[in-house]
C-alpha cells in the first residue's frame, strides 16, 4: 500500500466515524480530486483532525 493510500484509508476512516457538515466533507473531496500528491492529502487529512477537534471542543458534534 502506497503512502498516499494509506492517507485516503485515514481520510475515509474520519469522514465515516465523525458527523463532518457536508461542505466539508464536499470541499475536501474536491481538493483531493484536484491534486493526488501525498503532502497535500496529508494536510487534507490534518484539516479534517482540526475540524474534528475544534467541533468536539465547541460540543457541536458527535462521533457517529
Amino acid at each position: 500500500m502506497t503512502e498516499l493510500e494509506k492517507t485516503a484509508l485515514q481520510i475515509s476512516e474520519i469522514i465515516s466515524n465523525f458527523d463532518f457538515p457536508l461542505f466539508i466533507v464536499q470541499d475536501v473531496n474536491k481538493r483531493l480530486m484536484d491534486c493526488q500528491e501525498v503532502g497535500y492529502a496529508k494536510q487534507q487529512l490534518r484539516y479534517l483532525q482540526n475540524v474534528k477537534k475544534a467541533m468536539l471542543a465547541e460540543g457541536t458534534a458527535n462521533e457517529t
